[in-house]
């Protein structure tokens, strides 16, 4: 096939049922202006928060539920666009919701500084006089955390109203990259095979090492064409971060990322980003060994293209072939230890309400998601290759919409989301669950190898790339700090020495399209995100061998974790599972898995 099919050209059951939030765009424009008039429903409860307990309430409700509305609006629109990139209309219908959303924000943003303006004496008698503001207590236990970098209600109006021009930087390198960007086709025993962002991953993994040589170069290229606008939006949001950090009194931006910018925040410690890149740096050589080894296993020779930084390394065998349904089958098996609590309403979700856009399609963007809302279908994006890393990546994505689905059974909107922080701990664990019985169910060496080249591709990404990237993004807002500029010849040739370092010696590196690889990560544009991968794999890989072995107690722990939502802190969600991510053993646990890896792959292809 020389080009990807049309949207309109397939079939339903590949795409997700965004019906279920709007049945069309006439009904979406409504919700849109419904949503704009929601900006004068917030706007009368400035200045009266201590009228009365009633006052508050219903101030607090009100400007919850118009931001879930606006929210829908948003996510309906954005998430038409991830499979149209090039679709004009969708890309307006982004903006106008976008719109509608930094309005609403700037109407509401007297809430914050009026509520710290109330003593807490007044918010006691408050919530015995109302019962039913008893649910905000961590809420309003958060914002005095938060207090010394929260600004008065007219400064806090100006950054709300700025969010979406501030956002700008992360659409403008979305559009660049999804949408102008050209790639050139490979040509294979006949046949021109299309690169693009939805088929990259497939032919990184193909047989053929010209197919996969030729298909990282064309990638590479079509990126550093774009080097210039990618490093100009890059810088433009680190900017951006600086300024908000600077405005709200952190010492710097990674102590402002730390301390969680959502509505109860995250309250991370430094510690825990400095121990994960110290341990990190402290077990290279796992890494090292094997690059090594997997540099024998081909021949010898190892280059960039068999060690791609954005998917997974070129594979020692092939990967069976599995349709999207015999997964979908195959994890639902996987997850039985959580019982069907868990299992139902995820099978439920693949089978019948089409919570996953799955099929490849012409525009449509790189990567894979999960993204909802309270009252919506927790809706996964990815597109299928037939093979075992599209299966990781369901089971990875089902993990983020099965914590979000319990989060936002349980929770009311106030905590019906969770940090950063924690949402790799769920989709991680999903991976761990499901490999460990692909590996028992394993009936011989080929199909074993095959199994741990996902666990790999796994761990490579999240234990590999990710920390790699972490130290690469802290240089780069400290060098904004201190008043530096970034370029693109910096960007990358600075990301490539720090992946040689990973490497070891044991790649030939092609550095100018290795360094290029940053302008594949759009979590840049989600300041100091990257690490939580790192942090999330060790913690999900522990939980899920308590929960094998220690049966229904550990899984009872993990489902409560699970419904926790915003209701606690992170790190305190986390000890409900039974781990503490305060120390560094955690990630030593993650490396001791790896290492064990390391050593069956050496026994398996020696």
């Amino acid at each position: 096939m020389s080009t990807l099919p049309k949207r309109t050209e397939l079939a339903k059951e590949q795409t997700w049922n965004l019906e279920a939030l709007f049945a069309s765009e006439a009904e979406w424009r409504k919700a849109l202006e419904e949503a704009a008039r929601g900006v004068e429903a917030v706007r009368p409860f400035a200045g009266r928060l201590g009228e009365s307990p009633q006052v508050l309430l219903e101030a607090l409700e009100i400007h919850q539920n118009r931001m879930l509305e606006a929210m829908k609006v948003l996510q309906y629109a954005s998430l038409q666009l991830a499979t149209e990139g090039t679709n004009p209309n969708f890309t307006r219908m982004v903006g106008e919701a976008r719109a509608v959303v930094a309005e609403l924000a700037a109407a509401g943003a007297y809430l914050e500084p009026e509520l710290l303006s109330l003593p807490q004496a007044t918010l006691e008698r408050f919530i015995e006089a109302e019962p039913r503001l008893a649910i905000y207590r961590h809420y309003f236990e958060a914002l005095q955390i938060r207090q010394p970098h929260i600004q008065s209600g007219e400064v806090e109006a100006v950054l709300a109203a700025a969010s979406d021009p501030l956002g700008a930087h992360a659409a403008t390198a979305n559009a660049a990259t999804n949408a102008d960007m050209q790639f050139r086709a490979v040509e294979h025993q006949g046949q021109s095979l299309p690169v693009s962002h939805s088929t990259i991953g497939e032919l990184l993994v193909h047989p053929s090492r010209e197919v996969r040589k030729a298909a990282w170069e064309s990638y590479a290229d079509g990126h550093l064409a774009f080097k210039n606008t990618l490093t100009h939006t890059l810088q433009g949001s680190i900017k951006s971060f600086v300024f908000q950090a600077r405005t709200r009194g952190y010492k710097d931006s990674l102590e402002m990322a730390l301390a969680g910018s959502r509505t109860c925040g995250d309250n991370i410690p430094r510690t825990v980003y400095d121990h994960l890149l110290a341990t990190f740096q402290a077990h290279l050589p796992t890494w090292h060994r094997f690059w090594r080894i997997r540099k024998k296993a081909l021949g010898g020779k190892l280059h960039s293209y068999d060690a791609p930084i954005y998917d997974a390394p070129a594979p020692l065998v092939p990967s069976p072939k599995i349709s999207f349904w015999e997964a979908a089958e195959i994890i639902c098996r996987g997850m039985a230890p959580l019982g069907p609590e868990y299992v139902e309403p995820m099978r439920r979700g693949l089978f019948e309400e089409r919570w996953v856009d799955w099929g490849q399609n012409q525009g449509k963007r790189a990567g894979a998601f999960s993204s909802g809302l309270k009252g919506t279908f927790p809706y996964i994006f990815m597109s299928w290759s037939n093979d075992i890393f599209s299966l990781s990546t369901l089971a990875h994505e089902l993990g983020h919409s099965m914590h979000s689905y319990f989060t936002r059974q349980t929770q009311p909107i106030i905590y019906a989301r969770y940090s950063l922080f924690i949402a790799e701990v769920a989709s991680n664990f999903n991976q761990a669950l499901v490999r460990a019985m692909l590996l028992r169910e394993a009936q011989t060496p080929e199909h074993k190898l095959a199994v741990l080249e996902e666990a790999f591709s796994n761990f490579h990404r999240y234990l590999f790339v990710m920390p790699t990237l972490a130290r690469f993004e802290l240089e780069l807002y400290q060098r904004i700090e201190k008043g530096g500029a970034l370029t693109a010849p910096f960007l990358i040739e600075r990301l490539a020495e720090l992946f040689a370092e990973g490497y070891g010696g044991e790649v030939d590196l092609d550095k100018e399209r290795l360094g290029a690889d940053w302008m594949n990560f759009s979590h840049l544009y989600s300041p100091f995100y990257v690490y939580q991968y790192a942090t999330g794999i060790a913690a999900a890989n522990a939980l899920a061998r308590d929960v094998l072995e220690q049966g229904e107690p550990a899984a009872k722990r993990y489902l409560d974790f699970l419904k926790a939502g915003d209701s606690v802190y992170p790190l305190e969600a986390l000890r409900i599972a039974g781990i503490d991510m305060t120390s560094p053993e955690p990630v030593e646990r993650g490396f001791a898995v790896l290492a064990s890896m390391v050593d069956e792959l050496e026994r398996l292809v020696g």
